[in-house]
């Protein structure tokens, strides 16, 4: 849950800058004053908030299973080569776990950045933009830039998913410190 909420909380967040980003790179403005004041005079408030649903729908699955596949995959590899992963390792698994969910949220991806860069006070659904996509260029146009992408992220789940590892080994550390700590005390106090 709390995954969740962070990650509702954050998407939100960021999304106002997102959205002039893609607008940005799409053309549609020149620098960041003028997307600025062209979304707040064209959309008002919530063009800074354009996409949301279809960013929420690429963010949440992408956080929850980036870390199942992760967690499965990590489980896999062990059982495979019957021991513990090296960082190296961790660092490989985490890699290809990222790019892979990159390619599956792709989609969600495509059409949050059509949904951000269309022109004019057009307010535009998911599942608008998403028939549209696919009556107009095909299935495959809802992967468009998967492989970059995947290029993108898998070094980025790498990062994440060996400093997960290392904080978590830390963490278990700590709890073996403090448990020892406890005991102590206990012997202290009792003897």
């Amino acid at each position: 849950m709390a995954s969740f909420f962070s990650t509702v909380l954050g998407t939100v967040a960021r999304l106002p800058c997102e959205v002039l980003k893609q607008r940005l790179q799409a053309g549609l403005y020149d620098n960041v004053g003028e997307a600025l004041i062209g979304t707040w005079q064209q959309d008002g408030l919530k063009g800074f908030f354009r996409g949301t649903g279809a960013t929420l729908c690429r963010e949440l699955p992408f956080y929850v299973a980036g870390m199942g596949l992760y967690t499965e995959s990590k489980k896999f590899v062990q059982r495979l080569i019957r021991r513990e992963l090296e960082p190296w390792e961790t660092v490989v698994v985490g890699a290809i776990s990222g790019g892979l969910v990159s390619v599956t949220t792709t989609p969600f991806d495509v059409i949050k950045t059509r949904m951000m860069t269309t022109s004019g006070a057009r307010n535009v659904s998911m599942s608008a933009v998403a028939f549209s996509i696919l009556r107009h260029e095909g299935p495959l146009a809802l992967f468009k830039g998967a492989v970059p992408r995947f290029f993108w992220i898998a070094p980025l789940g790498a990062m994440n998913f060996a400093g997960y590892e290392l904080l978590r080994k830390a963490m278990d550390g700590n709890k073996d410190v403090a448990r020892d700590q406890v005991s102590e005390e206990k012997s202290v106090s009792s003897g």
